[in-house]
């Protein structure tokens, strides 16, 4: 398997982890979305709009821009927005995944973060970082929904891929 291959099928388990997690989400009260936990970003609302956010803030990375701060909160007050502005992240961030090559993926990129510091790496280690970053968050999310006594969708790759294969619903 290439490395753009393998990326795309990562980007496709992401995708079917979050929405997920985002149609789970629909299902509480605004009182759960927003109760403070004490994890990493504090609430349901909190690690979801991080997730975003980090999305779009790589993607405009890999752009040649250098964001310097995170998408605002006001911008995005409740789930619905959340959503909708994640909807049409999505097939911006498939179109760039679909339009790399491996000899595009093998070349550094690079990036300065909010603190000045410049990176460099090649493209395809930076990309894989956005679906290993929502997996760490989607495990808050199950711990936060479990603390809630609420029901929390499985999003483990296993998972995704037997349900790709037929062989299971979940």
């Amino acid at each position: 398997m290439h490395i753009k291959e393998y990326l795309q099928h990562l980007y496709d388990f992401n995708y079917w982890a979050n929405h997920r997690y985002l149609r789970a989400a629909e299902g509480l009260t605004e009182e759960q979305i927003l109760h403070k936990q004490g994890h990493s970003w504090d609430s349901v609302y909190r690690v979801l709009l991080h997730m975003m956010s980090s999305e779009w803030m790589w993607l405009e990375r890999w752009n040649g821009k250098s964001p310097q701060s995170f998408l605002e909160p006001r911008d995005y007050p409740t789930l619905a927005s959340i959503q909708k502005f994640w909807a049409g992240l999505e097939p911006v961030m498939r179109a760039f995944v679909s339009a790399q090559t491996e000899e595009s993926l093998e070349k550094e990129a690079s990036y300065t973060n909010a603190r000045g510091e410049t990176y460099h790496l090649p493209l395809w280690q930076m990309m894989v970082h956005v679906p290993n970053h929502n997996t760490h968050h989607r495990g808050e999310l199950a711990a936060m929904f479990a603390l809630m006594d609420a029901a929390h969708p499985e999003d483990e790759a296993v998972q995704y891929y037997l349900e790709k294969s037929g062989q299971k619903k979940f």
